[in-house]
């Protein structure tokens, strides 16, 4: 073919972008792929051309990567194999297309043909209206009565006041239970405060008994001593 190969790695799909606009705007060269290799985010740029326009190309690409950071390596093949060029560059001049035979374009016709014959017959076919049905009479409905709208606010209104006096009740019931069991605690202090006086009495009786009868036996021993002297 006489085309020179050349190739520029870089790191990153942007900054490879970017070297192959500047090596397409310094030489005349095409621009064939940008292949993304595995591991590390390399990119490998490939462009064909004259030698001399290949390596111009290059170094302009290479010296822009310095730059950035972004240089890995770069390589220029003068003559490379026809092996390597079907296989992997896959930059062979495009082959001239054939004109269609003449038996294709009668079956395209033919095929269009019947296509609008189709399209014809189904527009002349009678499109059947939809019965669409009827909208549903809208049932009236009977307003109701004075004499029920008045008899429906006499049970909402009597509904709480029922309400209210069981309440009422029932606290007048609280009242009176807290009262009988005051009245009761009451009562049963008393009897037990009279039970301890009756005891208290008796003590007292018991002592003051116990008293005499000392004074009594100390008397009469008191007179035998004085009787035998």
């Amino acid at each position: 073919m006489g085309k020179s190969l050349g190739t520029i790695e870089v790191v990153g799909l942007s900054s490879a972008i970017v070297v192959a606009d500047a090596m397409a705007k310094t030489a005349n060269i095409e621009i064939n792929d940008l292949e993304i290799t595995k591991g590390f985010g390399y990119v490998t740029v490939k462009i064909f051309g004259d030698v001399g326009a290949v390596k111009a190309a290059i170094s302009a690409g290479k010296s822009l990567a310095l730059q950035s950071g972004a240089y890995v390596a770069s390589n220029v093949i003068a003559r490379p194999n026809m092996d390597l060029e079907k296989r992997i560059l896959s930059f062979r001049e495009e082959e001239k297309k054939e004109e269609p035979k003449k038996e294709e374009v009668k079956e395209e016709a033919k095929a269009k043909a019947t296509n609008v014959k189709k399209a014809e017959v189904k527009q002349e076919a009678p499109i059947k209206e939809e019965v669409k049905p009827e909208p549903k009479k809208e049932e009236i409905k009977e307003e109701p009565k004075v004499e029920e709208v008045v008899e429906k606010a006499s049970e909402n209104v009597e509904k709480p006041i029922e309400k209210v006096e069981k309440t009422v009740e029932a606290k007048a019931e609280v009242k009176e239970t807290k009262e009988e069991v005051k009245t009761e605690a009451k009562e049963d202090k008393k009897v037990e405060n009279e039970q301890i006086k009756e005891e208290v009495k008796e003590t007292k009786s018991q002592s003051s008994s116990n008293r005499r009868r000392k004074t009594t036996t100390n008397k009469v021993t008191n007179e035998n001593n004085n009787s035998n002297k």
